[in-house]
């Protein structure tokens, strides 16, 4: 057997192994570059307004979104998460540029959201569900902003728990500029790490979902630290990019079995 074979033949092996095809596993070329864009930075209407942040009388689940995205990067789980299992959701105004987009740091975002929590009724006690670094705000409100007695389980989507190499080049690329937040998501800063060194609630649920297609949070830098494979869960997919989590059918359904089992 050739050189050639053997390598396509090892490839094809190890794409099996991925639970996906082998073409997947080829470096993007030409018009396939735009696609793996989509799939890891999403649709143009992730980054305009939605009026889904008005919470109704009722809260089932608060999603956060990741940075610099608005509301709308949700909305697809959201509808899942209402239409399937009939949960009633909001994704919070935070603040940030335009008073929607994600881009305060996580220390602020996240006692925003501790204080949201703690405003609600004492009869409710939603689930948080966090993409990306909306995640990491979540555990802000429970670790740093005690709200843990105000929520009911985690689930994060390819939250950055040990930081990821890429808000490095997101601060190449200017994002710094706006916002301290790419910063605070590198794998050394002291926001990931200050979380890290806190007790998780033990009690809480919380679950970290990855993909091995997530090319802006790897499935390492994705998973929680102090993982127990019980209540503190590490749960891996394959072939979603990384605002795919949020638009897929297959997450939601986890997601959703998940906050009502």
């Amino acid at each position: 057997m050739g050189l050639r074979a053997r390598f396509m033949s090892r490839l094809v092996a190890r794409s099996e192994r991925l639970g996906r095809s082998s073409t997947a596993a080829v470096p993007a070329r030409g018009l396939s570059r735009l696609r793996v864009v989509h799939r890891n930075l999403g649709p143009a209407v992730n980054f305009v307004p939605s009026r889904r942040w008005q919470p109704g009388s009722n809260v089932d689940v608060l999603l956060v979104q990741g940075f610099a995205t608005g509301p709308l990067t949700l909305d697809v789980l959201a509808r899942a998460l209402t239409e399937e299992f009939e949960l009633d959701c909001c994704v919070p105004r935070l603040g940030g540029m335009l008073g929607y987009l994600q881009t305060r740091e996580v220390r602020h975002s996240g006692q925003q959201l501790a204080e949201l929590l703690h405003s609600l009724p004492s009869n409710q006690r939603p689930w948080l569900v966090g993409h990306s670094m909306g995640g990491i705000i979540a555990r802000d409100a429970v670790q740093r902003g005690g709200a843990a007695d105000k929520v009911a389980g985690v689930v994060t989507l390819g939250s950055p728990h040990r930081g990821t190499p890429v808000a490095l080049a997101g601060l190449l690329l200017g994002l710094g500029l706006i916002s301290r937040a790419p910063r605070q998501m590198l794998p050394w800063a002291r926001a990931v790490r200050d979380l890290n060194a806190l007790p998780w609630p033990a009690e809480l649920p919380i679950t970290a979902i990855v993909s091995s297609s997530d090319v802006l949070c790897p499935p390492w830098f994705g998973s929680l630290p102090f993982a127990d494979g019980c209540r503190f869960v590490n749960q891996g997919f394959a072939g979603h990019g990384h605002t795919e989590l949020v638009r897929s059918q297959e997450i939601a359904a986890y997601v959703g079995r998940l906050i009502t089992s």
